[in-house]
């Protein structure tokens, strides 16, 4: 019986001594995950960018007919090739944008094309919540032989 005491009060201070000591600091904050803004498929690449539209200088969002307001933010879509200079872009076959509500809900974007110098440009205006979630989901095809390229963006804008 002492026997069997003894190994539990030496797996007690075991335990005990492996719990003590060490850096009671709290661990680094995790790095925050920086959004690429492109994709790529076969011989295509997909750039996509969200930005409020009070950060737009008034020039350009006025340029496109976008209002400025503090819950509204601009969907920004081009097309390129890969082995294309940068800021050449090309058309698609499709191209098409969906919001994703936290409980699921779908919701399609009205994409309007510009034609821009340098190639097409895609854009859609998004109503966005202070502190809310919002995913958009991106699907393009260069051609109806070319392979399909998604995207999805999740962003969390702060309003003020």
């Amino acid at each position: 019986m002492s026997q069997a005491r003894g190994r539990a009060l030496l797996v007690v201070l075991a335990i005990a001594a492996t719990a003590c000591g060490g850096d009671a600091a709290p661990p680094p904050p995790a790095v925050p995950y920086q959004d690429p803004g492109a994709v790529e498929a076969g011989a295509y690449r997909l750039r996509y960018a969200l930005t409020l539209t009070t950060d737009l200088p008034a020039e350009i969002a006025g340029s496109y007919g976008i209002v400025q307001r503090r819950n509204l933010a601009l969907l920004v879509v081009t097309l390129e090739r890969r082995d294309a200079a940068p800021g050449h872009r090309v058309g698609a076959e499709r191209m098409e944008a969906e919001t994703i509500s936290l409980t699921g809900q779908r919701h399609a974007l009205e994409l309007s094309r510009h034609e821009d110098p340098g190639g097409p440009t895609w854009l859609a205006p998004v109503e966005v919540r202070h502190r809310v979630p919002l995913a958009i989901e991106i699907r393009a095809s260069a051609t109806s032989a070319s392979p399909e390229i998604r995207a999805r963006l999740t962003r969390e804008f702060r309003l003020q």
